[in-house]
């Protein structure tokens, strides 16, 4: 049986730039995704602060307004309503009930290395395949992991695309497409040095950040 393929991208996108952008155009074009569901962290367990959610979500809306995204936010409601940080485990828990679709996990390889510091991180893949995305060639090698994420990832790597939709959860492919060196923390850097970030991020949201002063002068957010 094919399934049809639902991304999940989630992250901080403390702001979103035209990095995220094109991973997630990557997937849609190069993976097949029929759609992508785009996740801003509520609570991180591993940043102490970020940009409040409503501007982040409002950022978010104007950069992903396509119709293949779609926005969740799941991990702000939740946070809100009970001040704990965002697990993905209990996200996935959520986004994939009662579908009959292959959901893929999209993250970058300096999550995987560090998955093991999530919440119950291996029980992920019952409920997802993850889809490992790289800024370089050299960090798809699984040999610069450590002992428990190789082991985890040995014994569940996929090196067919047309996998994630045959399967419907339980493997690990590694994308191989070309991505954009930008990250969240240089385009802060850059603000609070009053440099210019539009070559990182689209005019729209340039534009936003502008005319609501979404971030401050000195790289701190309101």
């Amino acid at each position: 049986m094919i399934n049809k393929i639902v991304g999940i991208f989630g992250g901080a996108f403390d702001p979103v730039h035209k990095g995220h952008i094109k991973i997630a155009e990557q997937c849609i074009e190069t993976i097949g995704m029929e759609k992508i569901i785009i996740v801003p962290t509520g609570v991180s367990p591993f940043k102490k602060e970020l940009t409040n959610e409503k501007t982040r979500l409002s950022i978010l809306q104007i950069a992903f307004s396509k119709d293949h995204y779609e926005i969740s936010d799941y991990e702000l409601r939740q946070s809100k309503k009970d001040k704990n940080p965002s697990y993905t485990i209990n996200t996935l828990k959520f986004l994939t009930k009662k579908s009959p679709s292959s959901f893929v996990l999209i993250m970058g390889s300096d999550a995987l290395a560090t998955i093991n510091r999530w919440y119950q991180w291996e029980m992920i893949l019952n409920y997802c395949h993850i889809l490992v995305v790289s800024r370089k060639e050299d960090d798809l090698k699984v040999n610069g992991l450590g002992p428990k994420v190789f082991d985890f990832v040995t014994k569940h790597k996929i090196d067919k695309l047309e996998d994630l939709s045959i399967k419907d959860k339980g493997g690990i492919y590694f994308a191989k497409f070309p991505l954009l060196p930008f990250s969240s923390t240089d385009i802060r850097t850059k603000m609070s040095q009053k440099k210019s970030i539009e070559n990182l991020v689209t005019p729209e949201v340039s534009d936003f950040i502008k005319k609501t002063a979404s971030y401050t002068s000195d790289g701190h957010k309101i």
